[in-house]
């Protein structure tokens, strides 16, 4: 699957299409909005905002409306986001083409975005959704779009002329309570079906729902963040759910070395990465009882002797929440990773772009890497040199700012690791000149 983020009036984005495939490496300059892209991926992705509405999550804060809203724009009422999927779809041994879409209008309500209009559109049918202190809706079949491109330039023209346009034509949703309290999920499946509630179930607000035939959103994102927890000497918490920061990370190791089934995978993912990276040997937990109340300790192998991870050098509990959440995670799950170099030596750095690889290759995960390491990209590359069949498909979104807006290029990764020719100017342009004056040129 691919598919396609747009964003238009927000943080500096305007009128920005950004493709995604299955490793994405986001790289440039600082403030060029390479945060804010993966932010809205992590916020759009799964069901939580067509269930809350809310522009934010647990793992997401983009404060109010005004730090939102791009601050050179000449209209600062409104953003909008938007996604574009094309997808193979095999039925009956065949396979079709599916493009699909979704957009987002939001304004500014006490502060805070306020979603206004929402369009979803799959084959013919297209549904807008107005929202108010009453819901509304309108109903109408989607332009004919073959491609990803097609749909892309319908989105710009009458989807947002229409996010624009007067309300005629649309209808009241006839509910107890049609309000904005109404997740957007429930109100898409009450308009798919409309046909099939009956009078009485209106009376008594008793309704079977039923998945509406739309795209809805992105993958759901696992979130890394850039910063890792700091190590501790001992844990003994009785149990912690998923951190971004890692926090949950020696007791997932735990858990992974006492099972029967995960232990020697777990054993000799670890220990080869270790030994790629040079940042250790093995990996070991040393407990000082029994149960799953007991404290422990989480102990790094460095020369044949066993360190308490807070006596070796940081690098290694920055890089372990990555490494183990990039094996404990199922086939296919996708990931948004946050400058997982942090406190890497360029070696480290380098074997990181192999696992990355080997992820993607053999486990079909997908990637969005926020990255100023070289050393992780080039070897990544290099990996589209051996025989293997399948390769993902990967770019590097280089992110600059041009004219007060930010502007974000896809650079295409070849099957034999070698980049797009059409680079813009001042991709490498720096490296280029640091090196030049190195050499007295």
């Amino acid at each position: 699957m691919k598919y396609y983020l747009f964003v238009d009036n927000f943080r500096g984005f305007s009128d920005t299409c950004v493709p995604i495939t299955d490793v994405n490496f986001l790289v440039g300059e600082n403030s060029t909005g390479k945060t804010s892209v993966l932010g809205l991926l992590k916020l759009f992705s799964g069901p939580g905002l067509l269930m809350g509405r809310d522009f934010g999550d647990e793992h997401i804060g983009f404060g109010h409306f005004a730090d939102m809203v791009s601050v050179h724009s000449s209209d600062q009422s409104y953003f909008r986001i938007g996604f574009v999927w094309e997808n193979i779809e095999k039925k009956k041994g065949t396979d079709s083409r599916v493009v699909m879409g979704s957009l987002f209008t939001f304004l500014e309500r006490n502060g805070l975005p306020q979603l206004f209009k929402c369009t979803f559109c799959r084959g013919q049918e297209k549904i807008t959704l107005k929202l108010g202190n009453a819901l509304s809706y309108k109903v109408s079949k989607c332009a004919s779009a073959q491609t990803a491109s097609d749909f892309i330039s319908a989105l710009r023209s009458e989807w947002i002329d229409e996010h624009s346009a007067s309300d005629h034509g649309y209808s009241r949703l006839s509910l107890p309570r049609a309000d904005r309290s109404v997740p957007i999920f429930v109100a898409l499946s009450l308009i798919s079906h409309a046909d099939e509630i009956t009078t009485k179930q209106k009376k008594s607000g008793e309704f079977v729902l039923h998945p509406p035939d739309i795209a809805f959103t992105p993958p759901d994102l696992t979130w890394l963040a850039p910063i890792r927890t700091k190590p501790r000497r001992t844990y003994d918490e009785l149990a912690l759910g998923f951190s971004p920061e890692g926090q949950h990370t020696p007791y997932l190791i735990r858990k992974m070395l006492q099972s029967k089934s995960e232990a020697a995978r777990f054993k000799k993912f670890i220990d080869n990465i270790g030994e790629a990276s040079g940042l250790f040997q093995e990996v070991r937990i040393r407990n000082f009882g029994r149960g799953a109340t007991a404290r422990f300790e989480l102990d790094i192998v460095l020369d044949d002797k066993a360190l308490n991870v807070l006596n070796v050098g940081y690098g290694v509990s920055q890089s372990l929440p990555v490494i183990v959440e990039l094996l404990a995670r199922s086939h296919g799950t996708s990931f948004a990773v946050q400058q997982p170099e942090v406190h890497l030596h360029p070696r480290a750095q380098a074997a990181l772009g192999d696992l990355l690889f080997e992820m993607a290759a053999v486990e079909h995960k997908r990637f969005l890497v926020e990255t100023h390491s070289d050393f992780t990209i080039d070897r990544f590359r290099m990996n589209y040199k051996s025989k293997r069949n399948n390769k993902p498909d990967s770019q590097i979104l280089f992110f600059e700012r041009r004219d007060r807006h930010n502007i974000v290029t896809p650079v295409e990764i070849g099957m034999t690791g070698e980049l797009a020719a059409d680079q813009p100017d001042s991709y490498r342009h720096f490296f280029l000149r640091e090196q030049m004056n190195l050499l007295g040129i």
